[in-house]
Formats: C-alpha cells, sequence, structure tokens
C-alpha cells in the first residue's frame, strides 16, 4: 500500500498537518515535530523516499515552495512597523550575515575535514534564519513589540541574503576555483541578484496593484491572484539572476502589503494556509531523504557549530547591528538570543548538495547532515530557551491569558474594572473618545482605535494579552472582531456576547457560523447586562476562603450571575453560555466575578465593582 504514490503524497500531508497539530498542543516547536516524522518515515522505516516520488521535480517544487513562503512573510512586512530601526534591521542582514558567516565558516573547517571551499558554503547556508521558525516562537512567546518586529522582519529578508552568498559559494565550487573569485566576478553576481529581484519583484507588484484597484480580478481568484503573481516573479527573476526569485516574492509582498487602498486579506489569508502546509510538507520530505549512514560525522563537530553560531556569531552581531541604537540592553539580549535556522536553509542544503556529489566534489556529502544537525540544535536551543529568558528579562508574561476587551461603554468598563482589580492584564478598546477618557480616567489601560484595522497590531501592544472579549452593544461588529481575532489567538480564545433577540423573521445569525464562543447565558447580551446595571446592579468579587467557602456563596447569591473566575496571580477562567456548573472547581483563594442584579448585603469577603 505504501508504494502507492497516490498514498504516499495524500500521507505527507496528513502527516505535515498532524504533526504540527500535536507541536501546538504540546506548545513545543513544530519543526522538530517534523523532522522526527520525516526521518521516522525515510530513513528509518524506509516508507517514503522522495527522489523515488519527485524524481527531477523534487529540487524545482522545493525552489518554488520557498519562494512561496517568503512571498507571505513579506506580506506581513508593514513599513511602519520598522520606523526607527531600520539602521539596525540593515546591519543585521550586511554586516551581522557577514560575521555570522566568517564565524560559522572558520568553525565548520577547525572542526570538520571539509574542503575550504564546501566550508564557506556551508557557512554562507547557516547564516539564514527563516520565518517558518521565527514566527512561530514569536506568536508563542509575544515579546515586546520592538524585538517583535526586529526578529520577523530580519527573517524575511535574510533568507535572500543568505541565497545569494550560497550561490556565490555553490558557483565558485561547481567551476573548481575554490577561495579565488575575481572582484568583477563576485560584484557582478551581487548586482544581477539584487537588480533582478528587486525590480522584478517591484515591478509585479505594481502590476498586480493596478489590477487590483481597478478591480480587474474577479473577486473569487483573487486568493489564487496572489498566488500566482509570487510564481511568476519567482520565474522571472530566476531567469534573470540564479536565486533572485527568493529576492523577488519577497519585494513582491512588501510591496502589496503596503499600499492601503488595495483589499489584500483573501491574498493574505490563502498565502498563510499555503504557508503552513508547504513547511510541513517541506520539512516531512527533506528529513526523509537523509541516509543514516550521513550522521556517522562526528557529533562534536556539529555540536561545537551550533554552540558557536548561538554563544558567539549571534551575540557578535546582535552587539555589532544595536551598538548606538535606541534599543535597551534587554531588548539587545533578547536578540540575541534568537537564531533558529529553518526550512531555507534545509532546502539550499538539500539541493547543493545534491548537485554538489553529482559534480563529484569532495566533501558535498557532508554538507545536509550537518545542516540538519544545526537546524535541530538551534531550534531546540531558542526554541525552548526563548519563552523564559524573555519572562527573565520582563520582556514577555508566562501565561498570555490576558484579555482585550473591545468596547469601553458602561458595561465594559463594569466588567474590566472588576477584572483589573483582580490583577487580570487587560486593555479595553474603543473607537469613542469620550468612554476611552472615562476608562482612563477610571484608571484602566485603554486603547483608542478600531480594532478591525489591518495595522492596528502597530499601534496596540498584545504583550500578555491571549483572548478577546467583544462586548460591545453592536453584535456584528462584535461578530467581525472575532472572526479577526480568531487568526491572531486562535478560535477557542475569542469571545463575545449572546446577539440581541433577532426580529421576527431573520432565521440566520452570523455569530453562530462567523464570531467567537458565546459568554454568560443566553439571555445576557449586551441590553441586558446594561438594564441589570442601570437598575443598581453591579459586578462584584466575592473570594473564597476558609471562613466563607463555596457553599456560603451558593446560599448567598443565588441571583447572582457568575461571569469569571479569577485564580491566584491573575488567571482568568471564562464562563460560558454552554457551561454546566459554572463553579465547579472553584475553591480557596479563587475570585468569583458575578452580576449581582439585586445587591446583598454581608456575604464573605464581597467587594463591590465599579
Amino acid at each position: 500500500m505504501f508504494d502507492d504514490p497516490v498514498v504516499q503524497l495524500a500521507g505527507i500531508v496528513v502527516l505535515a498537518v498532524a504533526a504540527q497539530w500535536v507541536a501546538a498542543r504540546l506548545r513545543v516547536p513544530s519543526i522538530l515535530l517534523l523532522l522526527i516524522s520525516g526521518f521516522l518515515i525515510g530513513p528509518v522505516f524506509d516508507i517514503l523516499d522522495p527522489d523515488a516520488l519527485f524524481g527531477d521535480l523534487l529540487a524545482p517544487s522545493v525552489a518554488l515552495a520557498v519562494g512561496l513562503i517568503l512571498f507571505e512573510g513579506g506580506m506581513s512586512l508593514r513599513l511602519r512597523e520598522m520606523a526607527g530601526q531600520q539602521r539596525v534591521l540593515w546591519l543585521l542582514v550586511t554586516v551581522g550575515v557577514i560575521i555570522t558567516w566568517a564565524v560559522a565558516t572558520l568553525i565548520v573547517r577547525v572542526f570538520t575535514d571539509v574542503s575550504a571551499g564546501v566550508a564557506i558554503l556551508i557557512g554562507s547556508i547557516l547564516v539564514v534564519s527563516g520565518p517558518t521558525v521565527v514566527g512561530p516562537l514569536l506568536s508563542q512567546v509575544r515579546p515586546s513589540r520592538s524585538v517583535s518586529s526586529i526578529l520577523k522582519w530580519e527573517s524575511i529578508f535574510i533568507d535572500p541574503v543568505g541565497a545569494l552568498l550560497a550561490v556565490l559559494a555553490f558557483e565558485v565550487l561547481l567551476v573548481e576555483r575554490v577561495l579565488d573569485p575575481t572582484v568583477v566576478e563576485v560584484v557582478w553576481e551581487v548586482i544581477k541578484f539584487v537588480l533582478a529581484g528587486g525590480i522584478v519583484g517591484l515591478v509585479i507588484g505594481v502590476l498586480g496593484i493596478i489590477a487590483l484597484r481597478r478591480h480587474w480580478v474577479p473577486e473569487h481568484l483573487l486568493s489564487l491572484f496572489g498566488v500566482s503573481l509570487a510564481l511568476l516573479a519567482f520565474i522571472v527573476a530566476g531567469e534573470l539572476a540564479a536565486e533572485s526569485g527568493l529576492l523577488a516574492t519577497t519585494i513582491l509582498g512588501l510591496t502589496l502589503a503596503n499600499h492601503r487602498p488595495i483589499r489584500t486579506e483573501q491574498i493574505v489569508r490563502f498565502s498563510e494556509i499555503i504557508r503552513v502546509l508547504l513547511i510541513g510538507v517541506l520539512f516531512i520530505v527533506l528529513s526523509a531523504r537523509l541516509d543514516t549512514s550521513q550522521f556517522e560525522l562526528d557529533l562534536a563537530a556539529a555540536a561545537a557549530i551550533v554552540l558557536a553560531l548561538v554563544l558567539v556569531a549571534r551575540p557578535l552581531a546582535v552587539a555589532v547591528a544595536t551598538w548606538r541604537s535606541n534599543l535597551d540592553w534587554r531588548e539587545r539580549v533578547l536578540i540575541g538570543a534568537v537564531a533558529p535556522r529553518g526550512i531555507v536553509a534545509a532546502s539550499i542544503a538539500s539541493v547543493f548538495a545534491l548537485e554538489l556529489q553529482a559534480e563529484g566534489v569532495v566533501g558535498a556529502e557532508d554538507i545536509t547532515p550537518l545542516v540538519f544537525a544545526v537546524i535541530v540544535g538551534t531550534v531546540g536551543i531558542y526554541g525552548l530557551g526563548m519563552a523564559p529568558l524573555a519572562r527573565r528579562l520582563g520582556l514577555a508574561v508566562r501565561h498570555q491569558e490576558g484579555a482585550l476587551i473591545l468596547g469601553a461603554g458602561r458595561v465594559e468598563r463594569a466588567i474590566a474594572g472588576a477584572l483589573a482589580a483582580e490583577g487580570v492584564n487587560l486593555v479595553v478598546a474603543t473607537t469613542n473618545r469620550r468612554d476611552h477618557y472615562q476608562a482612563r480616567m477610571e484608571d484602566l489601560r485603554s486603547f483608542y482605535g478600531n480594532l478591525l484595522d489591518r495595522d492596528v497590531e502597530l499601534d496596540l501592544d498584545l504583550s500578555g494579552i491571549g483572548r478577546l472579549l467583544a462586548l460591545t452593544p453592536n453584535d456584528d461588529v462584535n461578530t467581525l472582531a472575532s472572526a479577526h481575532y480568531a487568526e491572531v489567538f486562535g478560535g477557542a480564545y475569542v469571545y463575545q456576547l449572546h446577539p440581541a433577540q433577532l426580529p421576527a423573521g431573520i432565521e440566520s445569525n452570523p455569530a453562530a457560523d462567523l464570531g467567537g464562543r458565546f459568554l454568560f447565558g443566553s439571555r445576557w447580551d449586551y441590553w441586558s447586562l446594561n438594564q441589570a446595571l442601570e437598575a443598581g446592579g453591579q459586578i462584584r468579587r466575592t473570594t473564597l476562603s476558609d471562613e466563607y467557602t463555596l457553599d456560603d456563596y451558593r446560599s448567598s447569591a443565588e441571583d447572582g450571575v457568575p461571569l469569571f473566575i479569577v485564580r491566584p496571580g491573575g488567571r482568568m477562567s471564562i464562563i460560558l453560555s454552554t457551561t454546566g456548573d459554572p463553579l465547579a472547581g472553584v475553591g480557596d483563594g479563587d475570585t468569583i466575578v458575578s452580576l449581582v442584579p439585586n445587591p446583598v448585603t454581608g456575604g464573605g469577603e464581597a467587594d463591590p465593582g465599579s
């Protein structure tokens, strides 16, 4: 059965999705599970042979996939995001790359038996990081905005730079002129690469913008239109200069992303789906190509390379790039502690090693195992170490359980005030200036702006925030916000109030299909909550203890409606409309935040909220 190409192709996709799903559940870097999965079905159990399955299409397929991944990365870049940090980014992808290249080449040359030329090629491959591994780390840790922006931009732009270096080293090796290229040849290759990639990406981007602005593209083709532009840019630039397609797709994505009048939501959404699928498939396929005999290399050499990159090359590159910048020492330390290698390094190593082996270059067989060893080592170190370090430096929090509350009216402020008093990290966001000022007067952290704006996250710091509570009186806005932030926080962590009773004759409810999970009970829409507060009701906080137990609360708060449970340390549990017993599992030290329509007197440690 496993010899059937259809079974193998379908199995790769299923395994890629399953590995990333398990990694998300376990909160571990997905690349580790993908590499392990590919290694198991490839050299260990001999279920998959990528070379036999894909044949001559393997190398070009990998190249196209990487180009699409970088296109999606470019679509996530906003020029405003790097305001004031352009110098740092420029130094990271130039001087920082040279430093990393030099250190990696030296260590490979010292600790292995490969030739100087092969060492230079491996060093050039190891300079790349990539959004495929940095992006998930940033989503999981959510460090400060400045750190996140620099790491994201660097990870995307360093891939084309690394590809250029690898191409130069590869061509020098292939023509057997190791360490002896002329200056004119090197400069010309660099110029061709930059001009071909930059101009092609920009021109095709401008043409795409014209087509989108004039609505020449039918709505049902928008998603595929973006992918087609990326593929076109990749092949045109690649014909002009080797590997410049990677730069072209990056520039194309950046051009489309920063032209506000056009609609790119469908392109972005579809590109993200393609990226997730391609990352999983590529890692499995490339790791399945490994040969167990290749891992007879000296493990001490692989460890030395990883340690040199982590402890010497990266800190030194960041120290030089951030010198005299406005970043504080904690931000510099964290940036210097994040540079995992990813799919671009794996793909370039696999393709170039295959071609060099075919040409009989000595040491070419060591390229792939060395690079994969570095990928596993750096992903393991950075993937497991970034979060604790960020928390230690005060640039991230352990539990991303804070709440972003949409709305700052009477109901929203009452709920936010009670939660904030219990130490819950939260932000209220509103487009009503009066409500914004009122929230500020009540010592609430308030953001004045539209949460549905695509650039809002450039102004809104979501560090420590992991949930959305859409509480406005506008049910449609709540639904749209829930749909949007499901892509940011995850569908399980966006919540909204029950919609108001629909008029007679209207059956469909978009919130049930597009929105978040419903809060509280079905009778508690915005207007019911507001009416209860206007009638003298209160949002109250009751902390359970030995003197005032859960049984005491149940007997004295029969009319109260539990809304939230806040555990010690500000960790919040949200009560949903589908929750059976909302007080199940509540114990000493927990605080029940409830709506009391008719305030009662006495009763434990109740503390009226605003």
